[in-house]
């Protein structure tokens, strides 16, 4: 599923909502802020006052801050009505490096099924959102409050754990799948790290994204899961050699701290390994890492990197 439409960039400009009061929003903003925190009458006014023109503060660098203070004191029903202007304006906000602040409010604060227009109009442009420096804050978001609502579930298994090998080595979607084996569903998680399994799992590990994905696995996935990625990266090579390697060092000393009881033979094994190949490790600001901690999990001290010598003076 490659289609245009769900790979389209998002390419309209983000337009700031004109205001008649513009030279008084900073002092208003202001006034409401000091009106939501007095709390009481005032704070209940506040927020009325609010009502009508959350999309245009939600645009406003002091603005947003407002929108997101009522959304966090503001009775259930007052908050959710404050959230509902944006329905339809979710694209526009989350390129708004203020308003896509308020969303990420919104999906914390409100249940899953008053923030569920997110994720619902998330699903037209998810490709491009979850690639966005904003969007996969909003995706990390909906992974830790509502995935267990159906609209975000949805969202989830279809534009994330499908992609998740695609997505693991970019710069900002990287993010949102290990977000996904933190914090998702037995049933996402499982179904991210298959796809990982699928394609070149220890070329992930040497990937500068990537490799914090790789790490993911070693620490949320199952004793199965576990151990076929281990059967993945050993079968590519030198375990020594990925853990001099700048990004590859990673993904060895994941496997090293990982708590998943099923892997306590394999994770010895490994740690046996490398304290034997000491020498060559010792020479590696990396290595070194891998080394400390396999000295610890087998009980013996990992040496110190050999001392430069001086050359001898002509």
């Amino acid at each position: 599923k490659k289609a245009d439409a769900r790979r389209r960039l998002m390419r309209h400009t983000v337009v700031e909502p004109p205001s008649v009061l513009a030279d008084r929003q900073d002092e208003i903003c202001t006034e409401l802020l000091r009106d939501l925190e007095a709390g009481g009458d005032a704070r209940v006014a506040a927020a009325k006052r609010l009502q009508g023109s959350v999309r245009r503060w939600s645009f406003h660098p002091l603005g947003c801050r407002v929108v997101q203070a009522a959304l966090e004191v503001s009775s259930g029903d007052m908050a959710a009505a404050l959230a509902a202007e944006l329905r339809g304006h979710v694209e526009q906000a989350l390129e708004s490096r203020h308003a896509n602040f308020v969303l990420g409010k919104i999906v914390e604060i409100l249940p899953a099924e008053e923030s569920a227009f997110i994720a619902e109009e998330l699903m037209d442009f998810a490709w491009a959102a979850i690639r966005h420096q904003y969007g996969c804050r909003i995706f990390c978001r909906l992974i830790e409050h509502a995935s267990a609502h159906a609209a975000t579930s949805r969202l989830i298994e279809h534009e994330v754990a499908r992609w998740a090998a695609e997505h693991s080595r970019h710069e900002y979607a990287h993010y949102v799948v290990a977000h996904v084996l933190e914090h998702g569903s037995p049933e996402h998680k499982h179904l991210a790290i298959l796809e990982l399994l699928k394609d070149d799992f220890a070329g992930l590990a040497h990937h500068r994204h990537g490799r914090f994905v790789v790490e993911a696995v070693f620490a949320h996935g199952s004793a199965e899961e576990q151990s076929a990625a281990l059967a993945l990266l050993r079968a590519r090579g030198d375990m020594v050699a990925m853990a001099m390697h700048a990004n590859a060092h990673m993904a060895v000393t994941a496997v090293l701290r990982s708590k998943e009881p099923g892997l306590a033979h394999a994770r010895a094994e490994l740690a046996a390994e490398l304290v034997a190949a000491a020498p060559r490790l010792a020479g590696s600001k990396f290595g070194q890492r891998a080394l400390q901690i396999a000295g610890k999990l087998t009980g013996l001290a990992a040496p110190s990197a050999p001392l430069a010598v001086a050359a001898p003076a002509a």
